[in-house]
């Protein structure tokens, strides 16, 4: 929900309950599915870009999430044209090495946060892909059960529960 909420704002008429539905349909859909968008440069590229925004600690990471897979399909399926080719633009100034790339991410997001209440238009490429990683992440099963703790019945059912009251008799109820 946490990361439905997120998103809330760039696809309005979505609720959140609706968008946290929409992303476990897209982790389903993607498992095991061969990539539609990105080539395997590409795919590692995005893994390696959503691990740092959201890296492996005591609970998995975004790569373990699976999240590049759910934004190849996301871009497949659900992107428009233009939407498609802005992503893969802003994925191919990305190339450098790994130490190179930490830097450069830190400028990016540096500029996505001044452009963010600015000039209309397209969000820069690091806005956006923050914003696809965490709502991968937090509706993939991963990121789910082990970083939100997501349940889908939490807790127990105890149906006939003492409530408290010391005894009841006769015309108590």
């Amino acid at each position: 929900m946490l990361g439905a909420s997120a998103c809330l704002p760039a696809l309005p008429g979505r609720s959140v309950e609706g968008l946290g539905i929409a992303g476990r349909r897209v982790h389903a859909a993607a498992r095991g599915r061969a990539l539609q968008v990105l080539d395997p440069h590409q795919s590692e590229t995005v893994a390696t870009i959503a691990d740092l925004i959201i890296p492996a600690t005591d609970t998995p990471g975004a790569r373990a999430a699976q999240v590049h897979r759910f934004i190849d399909l996301l871009l497949a399926e659900w992107a428009s044209d233009d939407e498609r080719a802005q992503f893969l633009k802003g994925l191919a100034d990305l190339s450098a090495t790994d130490a190179q790339r930490g830097t450069i991410l830190t400028q990016l997001d540096a500029e996505a946060q001044t452009q963010r209440g600015g000039e209309r238009g397209p969000p820069p490429f690091f806005h956006l892909m923050k914003w696809v990683t965490v709502y991968g992440y937090c509706t993939s099963e991963v990121g789910a059960t082990a970083e939100l703790h997501y349940e889908i019945i939490p807790g127990s059912y105890d149906g006939c529960t003492e409530l408290g009251r010391a005894s009841a008799g006769p015309g108590d109820f």
